[in-house]
């Protein structure tokens, strides 16, 4: 148990420092693609000359942004979840499915994962439309936010096998907003 214990602050500090760079990461996402369509706008509707690029800079950084953001919610619990479910069924019984579901989001995560790097890989032999780059650096949002997405539901799905076999343990690593900005 010890050894488990070890793992799950080790991935914690991982998952946490990871979190702390993707919201960060997001934020700008979003300061840049809101100062872009606004700089289009601008360009647009007063100078009658519209930049070409923007609107595809906006689209991969919303692309981005949303990939970045998914760990986030995934490690605060703020994404769509069963409570209403889970809050009804005794403690070990609701511990166990909600197990359950970690191992079923890990599995889609995997093959999601898996999918999504070809596809990000196949996207270094194609130019995006209007920016000097290839489609690969939207592409990497994918499989950036799967992958860390999998480090965080590991880490919860320790954390719940902590609080089912020791529940004095397992109520140390509840895991909070204000705990994943630190």
């Amino acid at each position: 148990m010890l050894l488990l214990i070890r793992i799950i602050t080790l991935l914690g500090r991982l998952n946490s420092a990871l979190i702390f760079v993707f919201k960060y990461l997001a934020i700008g996402a979003v300061a840049i693609m809101t100062t872009t369509i606004l700089v289009q706008v601008f360009c647009r509707y007063v100078l009658n000359d519209s930049l070409p690029w923007s609107e595809e800079l906006a689209r991969y950084l919303m692309v981005w942004m949303t990939f970045l953001m998914l760990p986030v919610v995934s490690r605060t619990k703020q994404h769509a979840a069963l409570d209403i479910i889970l809050g009804s069924l005794p403690k070990r019984l609701s511990l166990l499915l909600e197990l359950v579901l970690y191992v079923l989001v890990g599995i889609v995560l995997y093959y999601a994962f898996n999918k999504s790097l070809d596809f990000a890989l196949k996207g270094t032999r194609m130019l995006a439309t209007a920016l000097p780059i290839t489609k690969a650096w939207s592409y990497m949002a994918m499989p950036v936010g799967f992958g860390v997405m999998m480090l965080v539901y590991t880490e919860l799905f320790l954390i719940g096998i902590t609080r089912l076999f020791n529940e004095s343990n397992g109520d140390k690593f509840v895991l909070s907003d204000s705990e994943s900005e630190a």
